[in-house]
């Protein structure tokens, strides 16, 4: 890894390259806001948000650091057992393009601890929409509970399940699953961190239990956008997505009634054929 330090305006900052993609560490001066930093670095509001854990972008005080990455996108660290592919899936991406912004070949080995860089044009191009309902899976995982009746896992008694739980590791990138505007970005009881997207046709959804919020209150996302990451805050008994659809009678709705087939959460379209992903 080189280091490179500058000193310029009475900021200072640095540039960590590994692979040839690296982040500034950005001195916060008086008069700072985070949406002028964004602007100027050309960089979206989540990438910036995801990076710092920060969880409100207003509250930005003159002397911390932050960090901006040398190009929009996300980081994510490698787990035992990850492969290029694999986490390609968990980005709704290409591994050729994790492979190019990373300076690897498809000969490299990663390991567990190396932080790749996901190039944000890259991000959820292998989301799958269903056509009739424009809505694309939050996240690249198992599904360990559906929705309905079930025993609560803590007390064993017989609940109605409200959404659809899908289980992945830890800091596994959430996405939102339609355009909307976030209504809901905070911890909620049971819930853990949880955010809540009101979407145009008056349906809203909700993404519980996360580790880090990466959007804020009055948001408009866009489908397949980058929200936050998987957790097991609140009432979890492990690393999950708590995945609610609710329509605009606010009833919870199955969400495999809006989604596509699981078997779908991925895929590539070839020129000849259709590539479904799997782990």
């Amino acid at each position: 890894m080189k280091l490179k330090i500058f000193l310029t305006l009475g900021i200072v900052f640095f540039i960590a390259s590994a692979f040839g993609v690296g982040s500034i560490r950005y001195l916060v001066r008086p008069g700072d806001r985070l949406f002028n930093i964004i602007r100027d670095y050309n960089l979206r509001i989540s990438t910036v948000l995801d990076l710092n854990c920060i969880d409100d972008p207003r509250s930005l005080e003159p002397g911390e650091f932050i960090y901006l990455p040398t190009g929009d996108g996300f980081f994510y660290e490698v787990q035992y057992g990850d492969s290029i592919d694999y986490i390609a899936k968990l980005f709704f991406a290409l591994a050729e393009h994790i492979i190019a912004a990373n300076n690897l070949s498809c000969n490299s080995v990663i390991y567990p601890g190396q932080r790749l860089f996901i190039p944000l044009e890259s991000i959820s191009v292998c989301s799958n929409a269903n056509p009739g309902t424009q809505f694309t899976w939050p996240v690249y995982g198992k599904i360990s509970s559906e929705f309905g009746w079930r025993k609560d896992p803590f007390t064993g008694v017989s609940i109605f399940h409200s959404g659809m739980d899908i289980a992945v590791q830890r800091d596994a990138p959430v996405f939102a699953a339609k355009e909307g505007t976030v209504i809901e970005a905070q911890e909620n009881g049971g819930y853990g961190l949880n955010i809540a997207i009101q979407h145009y046709d008056g349906t809203k959804t909700r993404y519980a239990h996360l580790n880090h919020i990466s959007v804020y209150v009055g948001q408009r996302v866009l489908r397949g956008e980058l929200i936050g990451r998987v957790g097991e805050t609140g009432r979890s008994t492990g690393p999950h997505l708590h995945f609610e659809i609710i329509d605009s009678r606010d009833q919870c709705r199955d969400p495999r009634s809006y989604l596509t087939g699981s078997n779908y959460m991925y895929v590539r379209r070839e020129t000849d054929s259709l590539g479904v992903g799997g782990r």
